[in-house]
């Protein structure tokens, strides 16, 4: 009985993971300087939108683009 124990701690133990982790991910911009001068603050530019109507936009944009034809044919 407590070798199935064991052995199932040692199966399901390294599946967890302890890390923390941000599951969008991102990369991180560098603070800058533009050509005038002016610094940029640093900021995280993130792999997946975190806009509420960012899946929205996508598709209307995909709509259009799609079914350019259809809209410049009009006479």
């Amino acid at each position: 009985m407590a070798l199935f124990v064991i052995a199932g701690f040692c199966i399901l133990a390294p599946s967890c993971d302890i890390k923390k982790t941000d599951s969008s991910g991102g990369t991180y911009i560098k603070p800058s300087v533009n050509y005038k001068g002016q610094t940029r603050k640093g900021y995280i530019r993130r792999k997946v939108s975190t806009d509420k109507n960012a899946l929205k936009n996508q598709n209307r944009s995909r709509y259009y683009y799609r079914t350019k034809g259809k809209y410049r044919r009009r006479k």
